[in-house]
């Protein structure tokens, strides 16, 4: 009885349902291959060739071949800039294009900025490329100019040497960084190993005294280099999250310790003699009490 009513059923079917039925069987792959072949790529494309800093703004060269590449109209492109500030309490700015031109200009600014202050300046983009969306990230640090139109590259202002002995290097070192930074100080591409790094956590400008010691006398230690790292993080206006920029700058050449014999003073060779001279300053004194007392009475 009970396949008998199946068979009536079935008899009963409207043909435009079994053809609906026998299309999204066939047409069910080719659903789950467009889903597959519709994603979002990230490209890790290097996109600025040169960010030039403005009192209240940068202007920003873009890549030839990141234009051809990435920004061509056929592809629907977008490009966002965010100026994303060190210093806490400013305001992060963000600017959208929609690049019909670039490809003439090949640069784009950002302004509204305020003076010597230090950004996270990015570019992003998105588009689509057959069917596929593609988007990336650059960034980088940079400070405007100030209101002499000077320009920096580095938080450290200035740096010199305190003293060259034959076991101690000391630099004195003035910081501008009005943020939280982490500044790490070595010694390298000397002859010998790198003594242990010296790091320092910053809050404001100050002054830091960085000093390497238990040198070996007489040897070549490379350059005085330094790793900025702001201690910062901020959000572009596609949302994602920047930190980890930093800045690395060397300083001087053929840091030389000096030779025990060729040192200026005879303390300077060993610090063990600076502690043991004290006695021998105070024979001399009264020694030379001791003579004036006896010619006095003659």
């Amino acid at each position: 009885m009970n396949s008998f009513r199946l068979q009536k059923l079935h008899k009963m079917a409207p043909r435009n349902v079994k053809m609906i039925l026998i299309l999204w069987v066939y047409a069910l792959p080719l659903v789950r291959a467009s889903i597959k072949y519709n994603q979002r790529t990230f490209l890790a494309v290097k996109a600025v060739q040169l960010i030039d800093p403005t009192k209240n703004g940068f202007r920003i060269l873009l890549k030839d071949e990141f234009l051809k590449e990435h920004l061509s109209p056929t592809l629907l492109p977008t490009l966002y800039i965010s100026a994303i500030p060190l210093k806490q309490d400013d305001d992060t700015v963000n600017k959208i294009f929609y690049p019909d031109n670039l490809n003439d200009d090949k640069q784009v600014t950002v302004d509204g900025l305020n003076e010597r202050t230090w950004y996270y300046v990015c570019i992003e983009w998105e588009n689509f490329n057959r069917h596929n969306e593609t988007t990336g990230t650059d960034c980088r640090i940079h400070r405007t100019l100030d209101r002499f139109g000077k320009a920096a590259d580095s938080t450290l202002e200035d740096i010199g040497a305190a003293d060259i002995s034959a076991q101690m290097f000391v630099f004195k070192v003035q910081s501008s960084a009005d943020f939280p930074l982490r500044l790490t100080a070595s010694l390298q591409g000397g002859e010998m190993p790198s003594p242990p790094a010296q790091v320092f956590q910053l809050n404001q400008p100050s002054e830091v005294e960085v000093v390497f010691p238990f040198l070996k006398q007489d040897r070549d230690y490379g350059r005085l280099c330094f790793l900025e790292e702001p201690l910062v993080s901020g959000f572009t206006a596609m949302g994602r999250q920047i930190s980890g920029l930093s800045i690395s700058r060397c300083f001087f050449k053929n840091l030389k310790t000096k030779d025990y014999e060729l040192s200026i003073s005879v303390s300077e060779a060993s610090p063990y003699i600076r502690n043991n001279s004290s006695p021998l300053r105070i024979s001399c004194v009264s020694s030379l009490i001791l003579l004036f007392t006896v010619l006095s009475f003659r």
